[in-house]
């Protein structure tokens, strides 16, 4: 209803005369009689005639055959989501940290005394460097566990899937790793780069080194493949270390290293409860 008579045109103002002036219709007794028996029954229809029902223009109505394919992707994306976010593997943990300062992920500074909001940004694939004096130790529970030492720039992994995406990688640009493996890491495989060496881990406790003459591998236990970046993998075995230059030389194997032998050990053993809880 318009209020407003005069905004009306003649014409408008006809209309609205002529739709007041309409007289109202009830219904009659039959169809009341009828409509209350079908309430009561449970029977009651609309009555429509389906077949003269027309069909509102640009809208669409799915066949009826396409119903069941429907359905069946719309459950299969939802088993779909449901597994790769069951599949997902632990997030890091702020297992300790030693020393003071500010450490950088990606472009974000932290104290190294707010363990809580670096554990928070510690997301695979993001940058981390470590300022000098402190080190942290990161846990990814049954997995991994990673000692990023002074001045290491690293750009971090994921923790490995359950059942699916197993390979994991890394990159070390500067710095060193130390790193062991619980027991559900079994079957996965952490790929590290550095500037000069490709590293493949598979269960085992190393220590990956990067100084101004090339990377230096060193292996507590197990074995892990090392090669120069982009060529062949050699197996270097628990208790030896493999030195790839970075000035095309070829690359210096022998005992590991007497000092990462101890602390190696000690990172080994200060985790392997944690690891398997």
């Amino acid at each position: 209803m318009i209020d407003d008579i005069d905004v009306l045109t003649p014409e408008e103002r006809e209309a609205a005369a002529a739709v007041r002036g309409l007289r109202m219709r009830g219904a009659s007794s039959a169809f009341r009689d009828r409509l209350q028996t079908e309430f009561m029954t449970g029977s009651i229809s609309s009555g429509l005639d389906r077949s003269r029902v027309r069909e509102v223009p640009g809208v669409f109505r799915f066949p009826a055959r396409w119903v069941p394919p429907l359905a069946w992707a719309a459950a299969a994306t939802l088993i779909a989501v449901t597994a790769i976010g069951l599949n997902r593997g632990p997030a890091w943990q702020v297992k300790d940290v030693s020393g003071s300062g500010i450490i950088v992920v990606g472009n974000l500074p932290i104290p190294l005394e707010h363990s809580e909001q670096l554990a928070a940004a510690l997301l695979p694939g993001a940058r981390v460097r470590v300022p000098p004096g402190a080190t942290v130790e990161v846990m990814a529970p049954g997995n991994l566990a990673i000692v990023l030492m002074a001045g290491t720039d690293v750009e971090m992994p994921a923790s490995p899937g359950r059942w699916f995406g197993r390979g994991v990688s890394a990159t070390l640009a500067g710095g060193q790793l130390r790193i062991t493996t619980g027991p559900r890491f079994k079957g996965a495989r952490l790929a590290i780069h550095t500037p000069e060496a490709d590293v493949a881990v598979t269960g085992t406790t190393l220590a990956v080194i990067c100084e101004p003459q090339g990377t230096c591998i060193c292996v507590l236990e197990g074995h892990v493949d090392v090669g120069a970046r982009g060529g062949e993998m050699s197996v270097v075995d628990e208790g030896r270390r493999r030195f790839v230059f970075n000035d095309g030389r070829g690359p210096e194997v022998d005992e590991m290293r007497p000092t990462e032998r101890e602390r190696l050990g000690e990172f080994r053993d200060s985790m392997d409860e944690a690891l398997r809880r």
